[in-house]
């Protein structure tokens, strides 16, 4: 057995991501210190980065471009967030807990399984207007799921999926949607069309984002029912 010396053990390197991750956590803790979670100032570095990262795309987008759509320089910036990862994460991690507790409400509401269709799709739209950082959820899927820290978006995800196919399941199961019509298909489906709005939506376009969630539910339910 080598016996290890307080030397060696100080000698030995800190894995680069767990030292990002320990960093994270203690300006998270920080900020809810001071207070600063509620603060004018943080809430402007996230709007500021979902300007910059709706604008520029997260792989162009620098942590400089959001001191400067801020108005602040990059070392009070690092005061509050110190890569464009934990940024990211900062931004769309309540937002998207949001969505999944509104989903679960609808799922757990007493009515037929067709209202709680309703209003969960209902509920999706209503987020995606009062959280415009959603549409990074989705248009930078991919670059969140690379992230070591955001194990908890995509356990957060997967309960999405799992309370609106528990939702399906039950109206087929009722008889208030088709039998004939797999419910993983038609759940996937219906994420397919609500989560790519942010391909194409234009805010102030021709159709509002409860314009398109009507045409889009009206779309569903036609399918859906016997």
């Amino acid at each position: 057995m080598i016996r290890r010396t307080e030397h060696d053990w100080k000698a030995r390197p800190i894995p680069a991501t767990r030292q990002q991750s320990d960093n994270a956590r203690r300006r998270i803790e920080r900020r809810a210190a001071d207070h600063r979670a509620s603060n004018e100032r943080w809430r402007s570095i996230l709007a500021g980065a979902t300007e910059v990262f709706r604008r520029e795309g997260f792989a162009r987008a620098r942590l400089e471009d959001v001191a400067a759509e801020v108005g602040i320089n990059r070392a009070s910036l690092y005061y509050y967030v110190g890569t464009k990862e934990e940024l990211l994460i900062a931004l769309v991690e309540e937002p998207a807990r949001e969505m999944t507790r509104h989903c679960r409400e609808a799922l757990d509401s007493d009515g037929p399984a067709d209202v709680k269709l309703r209003t969960a799709l209902h509920c999706f739209v209503e987020d995606l207007q009062k959280y415009p950082e959603l549409f990074l959820l989705f248009s930078e899927s991919q670059h969140i799921a690379g992230i070591p820290d955001a194990e908890g978006i995509s356990r957060n995800a997967q309960d999405y999926v799992d309370t609106l196919l528990a939702i399906i399941e039950e109206g087929v199961k009722a008889g208030v949607f088709r039998s004939d019509l797999d419910a993983g298909l038609v759940m996937h489906g219906i994420l397919g069309m609500f989560n790519w709005i942010h391909k194409w939506y234009v805010p102030g376009g021709r159709r509002s984002l409860t314009e398109i969630g009507e045409v889009f539910a009206e779309l569903i339910f036609s399918g859906l029912r016997p």
